[in-house]
């Protein structure tokens, strides 16, 4: 790996790590919006800091090798996890992470990271989203409800307002990091590519 994507790594476990051990104090309080779900009244978001785990996931998948995409979420949940606890869940929920990042990296490999692109990041990340939540709470059925068809639903009801409070939070982070990060990269790229003498120029010097 090179210097540059050994800082990526870096930077983005660093802002893993620290983001999800100081901010959750600083998140709001959900509000007191309720819905009335298949018999059920609960709140109509659940609010937590997925969103920064899921985030840094696609930023994995989309700067850095498919190997290292994988590990960046894993590890930072794997450091967190050792301060904050955790139980069996986390085989779901660093699997979850895993897939986002993978997802991420996919779309890479196949159209790119750029605003040509734009509608195809934000459908990942929803797409991530859906996935990472029908995968963790397929885990927290297991676990923690009765092994029926009841038992199921009552299980994805109860996470309606967590997927919901998903899916706002990861398209606000998509709209206002992401793509400004992937505006960034292009122009650098164009730049370089207009003025290829400048990048010769440059290597030269630092030889």
């Amino acid at each position: 790996m090179d210097r540059r994507k050994m800082a990526i790594v870096l930077l983005l476990m660093v802002a893993g790590v620290a983001g999800r051990l100081t901010l959750s104090e600083l998140l709001p309080p959900s509000p007191e919006i309720y819905i009335n779900i298949n018999g059920i009244t609960q709140p109509l978001l659940m609010m937590d800091l997925f969103f920064l785990i899921a985030t840094i996931s696609m930023l994995s998948g989309f700067l850095l090798d498919r190997c290292y995409s994988i590990v960046v979420p894993v590890s930072i949940m794997l450091l967190t996890d050792l301060i904050i606890g955790n139980n069996l869940i986390f085989i779901f929920t660093w699997s979850g992470f895993a897939m986002i990042a993978l997802l991420s990296h996919i779309l890479k490999s196949r159209r790119g990271f750029n605003l040509q692109s734009k509608y195809l990041i934000l459908g990942t990340g929803i797409a991530g989203v859906l996935l990472y939540d029908i995968w963790t709470n397929f885990g927290c059925w297991l676990m923690w409800y009765p092994h029926t068809f009841e038992g199921l639903i009552l299980c994805y009801t109860l996470a309606i307002p967590f997927t919901l409070w998903h899916l706002l939070s990861t398209a606000l982070s998509i709209t206002l990091v992401i793509l400004p990060i992937a505006y960034l990269k292009e122009t650098r790229t164009l730049r370089f590519s207009l003025n290829p003498e400048r990048k010769t120029n440059t290597i030269t010097a630092d030889d």
